[in-house]
Order: structure tokens, then sequence, then C-alpha cells
């Protein structure tokens, strides 16, 4: 290998966290790494002809690929065997988290890409419930050293797969519902007084759904639920309401510390 391209979504930073250690452990190898975010990037303008691999990189949403990146993976140009290398982040580390992609994988072989390879990263909960200090730390580390096998396994087009069960596949397929309730949870997020409207969370959300309209932050109806807009917001004035305040969209972590 000389040359990859790679194409990742972050909500709150745990992918690209991952996405700098990979790319830092590929380059020791001599290989260089062009890099595109998937909400920046019409997929169907990557010229992928000038890459040896690619690799897809993205946060696991309701035991499934964000609907963002199923999206892009339609858009990418047709193909004719392009070694593929699929990573998720996520939390919890399962039978069903680690068959996420498998829709994904699903839309990338039918445009000519070959998946070779779908690994997981275990990352600090982000959701529901939040890691103390010392189980940041921990996983964390794991997550550097597991940067450095992957970085290696990709160089050397290693295969890797982890069987799943039928009861895990059909869990995966029907958490997609996730996608129809996503913007309606969405419409129960709100900003509180302490909002500036600096429209920082207009600019960053992924899915163009925040517009600042007469002075006030308001939410439309195409959320993806990537807690992004939690995040970036430097008052930390981004919450939701009830029924769904149980989700919990706190800002639990340094954004910039992951």
């Amino acid at each position: 290998m000389k040359k990859v391209c790679l194409c990742y979504f972050s909500g709150t930073g745990m992918t690209k966290y991952v996405v700098n250690r990979l790319v830092s452990e590929i380059e020791k190898h001599n290989v260089s790494v062009d890099i595109f975010k998937i909400e920046e990037t019409d997929g169907q303008g990557i010229d992928m002809t000038q890459y040896d691999g690619l690799i897809m990189a993205y946060p696991t949403h309701s035991l499934n690929a964000p609907k963002i990146v199923i999206n892009f993976a339609k858009r990418l140009p047709k193909a004719s065997g392009v070694n593929t290398f699929v990573i998720n982040t996520c939390s919890v580390e399962s039978n069903s988290t680690h068959g996420s992609s498998q829709l994904l994988n699903k839309k990338l072989n039918k445009r000519g890409y070959k998946v070779l390879y779908n690994k997981l990263v275990e990352m600090p909960s982000n959701f529901a419930s939040k890691d103390t200090e010392k189980q940041v730390i921990t996983t964390l580390a794991k997550a550097d050293a597991l940067a450095v096998v992957m970085a290696k396994d990709i160089i050397n087009l290693e295969h890797h797969f982890v069987e799943r069960s039928f009861g895990a596949k059909t869990l995966t397929a029907l958490a997609r519902i996730e996608w129809l309730g996503a913007p309606i949870i969405g419409k129960f997020i709100y900003t509180k007084a302490s909002c500036t409207r600096c429209k920082k969370c207009v600019n960053n959300c992924p899915n163009k759904n925040i517009i600042l309209n007469k002075k006030s932050i308001k939410f439309k109806l195409s959320c993806g639920l990537c807690m992004r807009c939690v995040y970036k917001c430097p008052e930390n004035a981004i919450y939701i309401r009830k029924p769904f305040k149980f989700i919990r969209f706190d800002k639990w972590y340094d954004n910039d510390a992951i």
C-alpha cells in the first residue's frame, strides 16, 4: 500500500480520536492517507483510482451505522474490488455492536468495494451512562494500542470479521427504526437562557438541522442524534425536553481532549 482514502463521520469526537490515532500509525509505515469528513464530502467526487484502499469509520448509533454514513456509501463512485476496511466505535462491545456495519458493508459491496475488515473500537460512554475518569483513561489506552494493530492489519490486507448470531442480526435490522424516531426526538431539543446564539451548533450540525431564526435557535426535522451540538456548545446550553429527558444529552467529556 502507498496511499489510502479514509472517510469518516464523528458526532461527539470519539471516532475522530480513533481516526487521528489510526492515521498517525499508518503514516509511520510510509503510507499516505487522504482524509475526508463524510458530511463535507461529495462521495461521488472522490477519485478512487488513485488509492490502494478505502477506510470507513463511524460511531455506532442504535446498533447501526448512522444514516448519513449509509447515504454517503450510496454516493461513492462504483469501483472494482477496492480493498475496504470498516471501523466503528462504540461504548459497549457485544455481538450486536460488532455487526453494526452489516447494512453499510452490503452497500459498499454492491458498489464494488471489497470489504475485508470490520473492527470495533470500544470508547468511553457518551450516552445513558457516564464512565469514571479511571475507566476513560483505561478505555483510551486500549484504543491507542488497537490503533497500532489496525494500522498493521490494513497495510497487510488482513481479513477480520466477527461471526454473529441470527438474533443479533435481526436486532440490528430492527434498531434502524431510530432513523424514523431521531427527527421526532430532535424536535424536543432546545437551548436554555445561557445560549449566546454564537451559531456554533448551526455551523457544526452535519444534517443542517439547526437554524438561527429571529434571534433564537430552532431545531428542524432532520436530526440524526449525533449529539455534536451538545458536545460543541461552549455554554453547555443544549438540552432535551420530556418525555425524552431520560436520554441524557449531557456534555460528559471535554471534546478537545478526545
